[in-house]
C-alpha cells in the first residue's frame, strides 16, 4: 500500500510538470525565450527565487526524548512560471536522552545534508513538492551505564508532500507538510516532516 501511494503521488506530479512544460513551450517562440533570459526585463536572475525553512521537532517515550532544531536554505529556478527546481542544504541540532537505568545519557550531534528538489504551483498558493536528500545522520549506542556513543550513517531520504505560499508580493512564508517514503522505522525521527519557512520571488 505505501509503494501504491508513493507511485501515485510521483505518479501526478511528473504528469503535471509535463503538461505545464508542453503548454509553455508551445506559448513561447525561440527568439522571444532568448529575449526574455537574457534582456534587462527578463533576465535570469528573474527566473530564480530564494527560500529558507526552520525545523522544530520533539519525539519521545517513558524512556528516552529527542529534540531537533535547524535551518535549511533553498534555491529554485522557474523553468516555467509554475514549475521550479533547485539545491536544498539543511543543518540540524539534535538532544537525544536515554534512562538507562543506571542514570541519564545524553548526546548531541550536528546532522546535516544536501538534496535537489521539484515544485509545481497548482494555484498561486498551493504547490507540490518533491525532494531526494543525502543525509549524514546519526544512530545512538548505548555502552553501558551513562555512556552513550553516536555512529554516523549515511541516510538517503524521499520527501513528498504539499505546501502552502503566501501570494501578493515578492517576499512570503511557507508551511509545508512532507512525508519521508524512507524514513527509519527503529528510530524516534518521525516520517511526516513540518517546514515553515520565508521565500523570495517564489
Amino acid at each position: 500500500m505505501k509503494k501504491i501511494i508513493q507511485l501515485s503521488l510521483l505518479a501526478v506530479v511528473l504528469v503535471l510538470a509535463a503538461q505545464d512544460q508542453a503548454f509553455a513551450q508551445k506559448k513561447k517562440k525561440s527568439d522571444k525565450d532568448n529575449a526574455e533570459y537574457f534582456d534587462e526585463s527578463g533576465s535570469f536572475m528573474t527566473r530564480v527565487w530564494f527560500g529558507g525553512g526552520f525545523t522544530l521537532g520533539f519525539a519521545g517515550n517513558n524512556f528516552e526524548s529527542l529534540f531537533q532544531v535547524g535551518i535549511s536554505p533553498m534555491a529554485g529556478y522557474k523553468i516555467t512560471d509554475n514549475f521550479s527546481i533547485g539545491p536544498r542544504l539543511s543543518l540540524q541540532y539534535e538532544s537525544y536522552r536515554i534512562d538507562t537505568g543506571n542514570g541519564i545519557a545524553k548526546a548531541n550531534p550536528l546532522i546535516f545534508g544536501g538534496g535537489v528538489f521539484t515544485r509545481y504551483k497548482f494555484i498561486p498558493a498551493l504547490f507540490a513538492h518533491v525532494e531526494y536528500e543525502l543525509a549524514s545522520d546519526v544512530r545512538y549506542i548505548y555502552g553501558g551505564g551513562t555512556n552513550l556513543e553516536t555512529l554516523r550513517i549515511q541516510r538517503n531520504n524521499l520527501y513528498l508532500g504539499l505546501g502552502y505560499t503566501s501570494t501578493g508580493s515578492l517576499l512570503g512564508y511557507e508551511i509545508s507538510l512532507l512525508y519521508n517514503v524512507n524514513a527509519d522505522e527503529n528510530t524516534l525521527q518521525q516520517p511526516f516532516d513540518i517546514r515553515f519557512g520565508l521565500n523570495y520571488n517564489f
